[in-house]
């Protein structure tokens, strides 16, 4: 099929813009423009009120404000609000008279499949995470049927695009083809700044071992063990923390300060991406940690799978990472040679980690050089958007990994 002159309407379960780009959405849609599509978006928006019916960004957006009961409540209201919901996003689509549909994200996966089985269209899924996995966490039995749901619409799905090996093995299983586009930034928006200027400016001497992170300080982010590791370190061991929110910027300070690391940790409210330049130059390590287990202590297929997209991030400015034993993370790290896994996200192995890396400077300037190239030759968004384009044109099939 040729692309140019049709047209895509990407499906989405929030605003492409609001409270914050879905970059990955926007990305592909960008992609389609280039290659001479029309796009238009339609958006669930959960909350009572729409944002603005129109405005001025790239592409027309039609919203539809219907909210929804939160997971734990009467399952079936719920139940109830997504039925409305699925009926109203299938017209809002049809009447764009697509010829393809992005659906992205599980929740507007069945109002996809309605629009499919009533039209001559192709319908494409992009699943940033797995879903279920994510339900089960605040309950088994939503989580079982949205497994169940989402393998039933899948049969009506002409591609499925993921973000990781892991994921992409679940719906390879189903027999739905299915290809991996890497979460990474192209490499247009990746800067520089000088490293000796930058630790200066951040208060780090050129001996000073610094582990860092810039990202959404969240619970979840391994931040606590850091600081718990560098507790058990002397000098030269330091870390820099950069994101939001204001409230976790305090408490991890306050974290510090209890730990006597006072002098030894920086941490800065959040920047916009292009200010962060800096603070990715003053890093010798960029930890991407993620600690979510079930009761069992087992990790569910969302962090087995995930691949954030600070790890790029990482690699393009040739930071060396220290990861999680997950099988995403892990594999992508130990096939480039970017880095090193630990076993546990535990304050010992961190700490004992960090020490090796630092022991080994020589070695570690090669992984990050290896972080580097990889970036810029395979996993840079362009590289993405090509592989996404002749997946729509036909011209490509379906990969795995």
């Amino acid at each position: 099929m040729a692309v140019g002159s049709q047209k895509a309407v990407f499906l989405l379960q929030t605003d492409p813009y609001l409270p914050k780009p879905v970059l990955r959405a926007l990305r592909e849609a960008e992609s389609l423009t280039r290659a001479g599509w029309d796009v238009s978006f339609v958006s669930w928006i959960k909350g009572t009120d729409a944002p603005p019916g129109q405005d001025s960004r790239a592409y027309p957006v039609r919203r539809l404000a219907m909210p929804v009961p939160p997971i734990g409540t009467s399952m079936n209201q719920r139940r109830r609000a997504y039925d409305r919901a699925t009926v109203a996003l299938r017209d809002a689509v049809l009447a764009e008279g697509p010829d393809l549909v992005i659906v992205h994200d599980f929740e507007v996966l069945r109002a996809g499949a309605s629009v499919r089985r009533r039209a001559r269209t192709r319908l494409f899924y992009d699943s940033h995470e797995d879903y279920p996995s994510i339900a089960r966490r605040n309950s088994r039995v939503e989580g079982w049927i949205a497994a169940r749901l989402e393998r039933q619409f899948c049969r009506f799905v002409d591609h499925v695009f993921t973000v990781s090996g892991p994921i992409a093995d679940k719906f390879s299983a189903w027999g739905r083809p299915t290809t991996v586009l890497y979460n990474a930034r192209p490499s247009s928006e990746i800067g520089s700044a000088d490293r000796e200027v930058s630790r200066r400016a951040l208060g780090f001497s050129p001996g000073d071992f610094v582990i860092g992170f810039a990202g959404a300080l969240e619970r979840d982010r391994g931040l606590d063990v850091i600081l718990e590791a560098l507790s058990l370190l002397s000098q030269p061991f330091k870390a820099l923390f950069v994101g939001g929110p204001d409230s976790e910027v305090a408490r991890l300070r306050s974290e510090a300060e209890a730990l006597r690391l006072t002098g030894r940790v920086r941490i800065d409210p959040y920047r916009p991406y292009p200010q962060l330049e800096p603070y990715y130059a003053a890093m010798d390590v960029g930890a991407m940690f993620l600690e979510k287990r079930s009761a069992a202590g087992r990790i569910d297929l969302q962090i087995a799978g995930n691949l954030p997209n600070k790890v790029f991030d990482y690699m393009a400015r040739g930071i060396p990472l220290i990861v999680p034993q997950y099988t995403a993370m892990r594999t992508l790290v130990d096939s480039i040679g970017a880095g090193t896994a630990v076993r546990r996200v535990d304050p010992p192995i961190v700490s004992a980690a960090l020490v090796r890396l630092q022991e080994g400077r020589a070695a570690l300037a090669e992984m990050g050089e290896k972080g580097r190239v990889a970036f810029r030759t395979s996993y840079a968004w362009e590289h993405q958007a090509r592989k996404f384009l002749r997946i729509v044109s036909g011209d490509e099939p379906a990969e795995r990994t």
